[in-house]
C-alpha cells in the first residue's frame, strides 16, 4: 500500500492510533503495512504524537494542542489554565495544554505540540464538560465554571480567598458568570476550602 492509497483509506480520521487502524484495514494491517507506517514517519509524511498515534503531516497546521489532548491521555477534559484561556477568563498565555483526568496525575512532552498535563481528581469530580469537534477531531473541553472550579480546587493550599489574590490572576470581571454551575461544580468536590473559594469567587466576580 503506497501512502496517497492508505491517505484515501483514512480520510474521516485525520488522528488516529494503530489499533483503530486494525479494525479499518483488516488483512492489510500486516507487518508490510507495520513498516509502512514507519517509513512514512521516517519520511516525515506523518507525525507521532505519542506511542502508537499519529497525525499526517499535511494536517499540522491545522491542529492544536486542545485538540489532541483528550486523545493523548483519557478519559480526561481540557480544564484549569487551558480552557481559562481559551474562555478568555484569564489573559496569560498558557504554554503548557492542562487538563483533568480520573487516573493517575501524568505530564508529557511532545516535540511538535508541545508539553500537556494532567491533573487527577477523584471520579464523583470527573465532569462538567462538553465534547467539542473540530476538523474531525473530538476534544473533551471544561465548561468554563468548571475549568474555574477545576482551579480553585488544585490550588486551594495556595489560594488564601482574598480579593487581592482573586485580582492578581486578572479574571476577567465582564464575563458572564453561571453562579447555579459554580455552585453545584464545587458541590462534586465535597471540600470545604474548594466551596469557600468558589462562594468568594461569586462575591468579588458574579454576585450581580
Amino acid at each position: 500500500m503506497d501512502y496517497l492509497s492508505f491517505r484515501k483509506k483514512i480520510e474521516e480520521l485525520p488522528l488516529f492510533e494503530t489499533r483503530e487502524l486494525r479494525l479499518i484495514l483488516g488483512k492489510e494491517f500486516n507487518k508490510s503495512f507495520l513498516n509502512n507506517l514507519k517509513n512514512w514517519e521516517n519520511k516525515k509524511y506523518l507525525i507521532r504524537i505519542r506511542k502508537s498515534l499519529f497525525l499526517p503531516e499535511d494536517l499540522k497546521i491545522a491542529v492544536s494542542p486542545m485538540m489532541l489532548a483528550t486523545k493523548i491521555y483519557s478519559p480526561s477534559y481540557v480544564s484549569l489554565e487551558s480552557a481559562l484561556g481559551y474562555y478568555g477568563i484569564i489573559p496569560e498565555a498558557v504554554f503548557t495544554t492542562t487538563s483533568i483526568t480520573a487516573r493517575k496525575t501524568v505530564s508529557f512532552a511532545t516535540k511538535d505540540f508541545g508539553k500537556f498535563s494532567y491533573q487527577k481528581v477523584k471520579r464523583e469530580a470527573f465532569g462538567g464538560f462538553e465534547t467539542h469537534k473540530e476538523n474531525n477531531i473530538s476534544f473533551n473541553l471544561a465548561l468554563p465554571e468548571k475549568a474555574l472550579v477545576d482551579f480553585f480546587y488544585l490550588n486551594r493550599n495556595i489560594l488564601d480567598e482574598s480579593k487581592k489574590q482573586f485580582a492578581s490572576y486578572r479574571f476577567n470581571e465582564e464575563f458572564k458568570y453561571n453562579k447555579k454551575r459554580l455552585v453545584k461544580f464545587a458541590g462534586f468536590f465535597k471540600n470545604k476550602k474548594t466551596a469557600e473559594l468558589t462562594n468568594k469567587f461569586i462575591k468579588y466576580y458574579a454576585a450581580q
